[in-house]
C-alpha cells in the first residue's frame, strides 16, 4: 500500500528539527541503506523541505521547466472539450465525477473549469487527490470560487463515474533504480559515504519483474507505486476513464541499448543534471514513464486500454472543435496568442514529441472513442513489448 501509506506520511505533521540531508543521513545510520524511491520521496515531498511544497516558482520561463499548463489556458480549454465527448459516451450521467492527481498548484484546474462555464458540466462534481497540505492550500486559493472537494489519496476516493485525468503525474512518482547483473535485476540502493550520498547495489537480487534481461550494468527505473494508484482509481471507478498525459515512450523503446544509462534527470532553473543524491529537497528528480508498465498495471486491476498516441496527434484531434469555432473569424489578439500556444504544444520537435497521451476505460462503450485519439494507431500494438 505504497501510495496510500505515502499519502499518510505527507498529511501528518512534523517539526523541523534539522536539514533534510542530516534527517536523510540519520535515518541511513538508523535503519541502514535505504531503496531510492525512498530517498526520492523525502527530497521531493517531504513536509518541510522536499521540493514540491517549497515555494520556489517551479514552473514557466523563471522557473525550473515548462509544461503544458505554463504555455496558456488553451490545453485545458481542450481538455475540457475531452471530458464533454466522454460524458457524451457514457450516457450523459447527471452525476459526472472530474478526478485530477498531480493538480501543482491548481492551474490547470482552473483553465478546465472556466473552459466548462455555460456547458452541461459546468456543475461537474470536482476531486483533486492531493497529499501535499501546502499545495491544496495553493489549490483552495486559486480555486476558491469552484465547487471542490479533497482526497490525499486515490484510496480515499468515493465511487464515482466520470473520469480521472493527470498532468506529468506518473513521471513524479518515486521509482528505485534497478541494474541488469548476471541476467536478472537487482536494486540499487542509497548510503551514506561521509557528508555525502551514495549507490549500493542490494545484495538479493529483484525476482518478480517483468522486464527482460539486459547487459550487466544496463539501468533503469521502476515505480512500485503506479500499481496501487490504479486500485485506487479503478475500485472507487464505477463507470469511466482514465487519461494521463506524461513524457515517456512505449516499453520497448525504454529498454533500447541506447538507454543503458537509465533515464533519470534532475531539474533546477532550466538546467539538467543527473545525480539525484547531490542537494536534496533543492531539485527535481524525474524519469520517464514506461507506458507498457502502465497498460500491464492498469490491467491488471481490470481497467482497459483504450488509446495511446503522442500529444501531436491527440491534439489535432481534440483541438478541431476549437479550431472549427475559429474559422473565419477576425482574428484577434486573443485567438493569436491561443493560435501560439497550440503551436507550441503541437510541435513535433518538442512537446508535440515528447508527452504521450494514454487512455483506459472501466466499463464504457468500446464503439465510442474521444478524438483525441481518432488519429491514433493501435494501442495494443504500440504498448504489447515489455
Amino acid at each position: 500500500m505504497f501510495v496510500k501509506a505515502l499519502a499518510d506520511k505527507l498529511t501528518s505533521t512534523s517539526v523541523r528539527s534539522q536539514n533534510l540531508s542530516n534527517r536523510i543521513h540519520d535515518e541511513i545510520a538508523a535503519t541502514g541503506p535505504m531503496r531510492f524511491s525512498r530517498f526520492m520521496e523525502l527530497a521531493l515531498y517531504d513536509s518541510l523541505e522536499g521540493y514540491y511544497v517549497s515555494d520556489r516558482l517551479k514552473v514557466g520561463r523563471e522557473g525550473d521547466f515548462f509544461t503544458n499548463v505554463s504555455v496558456g489556458p488553451v490545453f485545458g480549454e481542450i481538455l475540457a472539450g475531452q471530458f464533454l465527448e466522454m460524458w457524451s459516451i457514457l450516457g450523459e450521467p447527471n452525476d459526472f465525477t472530474i478526478v485530477e492527481q498531480g493538480a501543482n498548484d491548481g492551474q490547470l484546474a482552473r483553465d478546465v473549469i472556466m473552459a466548462l462555464a455555460g456547458t452541461p458540466l459546468e456543475w461537474a462534481r470536482w476531486i483533486i487527490v492531493e497529499p501535499l497540505e501546502s499545495l491544496r492550500v495553493k489549490q483552495s486559493h486559486l480555486l476558491e470560487n469552484a465547487h471542490v472537494c479533497w482526497v490525499s489519496s486515490s484510496y480515499y476516493l468515493p465511487p464515482f463515474c466520470g473520469v480521472h485525468f493527470s498532468n506529468e503525474l506518473f513521471d513524479a512518482l518515486p521509482f528505485d533504480i534497478i541494474e541488469a547483473h548476471d541476467g536478472k535485476w537487482r536494486e540499487l540502493l542509497v548510503d551514506s559515504q561521509g557528508e555525502d550520498f551514495v549507490f549500493c547495489p542490494n545484495p538479493n537480487f529483484i525476482v518478480e519483474t517483468p522486464l527482460p534481461p539486459r547487459p550487466d550494468g544496463f539501468l533503469t527505473e521502476c515505480r512500485q507505486g503506479q500499481k496501487e494508484l490504479f486500485q485506487g482509481v479503478s475500485s472507487a471507478m464505477q463507470k469511466g476513464f482514465l487519461l494521463a498525459i506524461d513524457y515517456g515512450m512505449p516499453g520497448e523503446d525504454f529498454l533500447a541499448d541506447h538507454r543503458s544509462k537509465g533515464t533519470l534527470a534532475c531539474y533546477s532553473k532550466h538546467r539538467r543534471d543527473e545525480n539525484p543524491l547531490t542537494h536534496p529537497g533543492q531539485k527535481d528528480i524525474t524519469a520517464h514513464v514506461d507506458f507498457s508498465s502502465l497498460a500491464r498495471d492498469a490491467n491488471a486491476v481490470g481497467m482497459s486500454l483504450s488509446g495511446f498516441t503522442d500529444q501531436h496527434h491527440f491534439l489535432v484531434g481534440a483541438a478541431t472543435n476549437l479550431l472549427q469555432s475559429m474559422d473565419g473569424k477576425k482574428p484577434s489578439p486573443v485567438m493569436l496568442k491561443k493560435l501560439r500556444s497550440l503551436r507550441m504544444l503541437l510541435h513535433p520537435e518538442t512537446m508535440g514529441a515528447q508527452f504521450k497521451v494514454i487512455l483506459f476505460s472501466k466499463d464504457a462503450p468500446e464503439s465510442k472513442q474521444p478524438s483525441g485519439f481518432l488519429h491514433a494507431k493501435d494501442p495494443g500494438y504500440l504498448l504489447e513489448n515489455p
